[in-house]
């Protein structure tokens, strides 16, 4: 990891990704994902709602960085509530 400049928080958040990804993958393999409808104005599945999820962590963190002085686990902690209800609700 010397070509860059890693902190040891992003490494371990990328491998989190990954780690999802992996779980999705089979939970994928194992059973098909169902489309449905939640809060979200489009039909989703598993994929599409974590895609969204992700897509609402980087927006949530980026946004709490900019705005906030304030420790970031708080910015963590509404995004991992976003991944939650986005993933059970969505």
């Amino acid at each position: 990891m010397a070509w860059m400049s890693w902190t040891w928080p992003t490494a371990v958040f990328i491998m989190l990704i990954f780690a999802a990804i992996a779980v999705l993958t089979i939970m994928d393999l194992r059973s098909a994902p169902v489309t449905r409808k939640g809060f979200l104005p489009i039909p989703t599945d598993r994929g599409d709602r974590f895609y969204i999820a992700m897509l609402g962590l980087l927006v949530i963190n980026l946004t709490w960085w900019g705005v906030t002085d304030a420790t970031p686990l708080i910015g963590l902690t509404l995004s991992l509530i976003w991944l939650g209800v986005t993933m059970r609700w969505g």
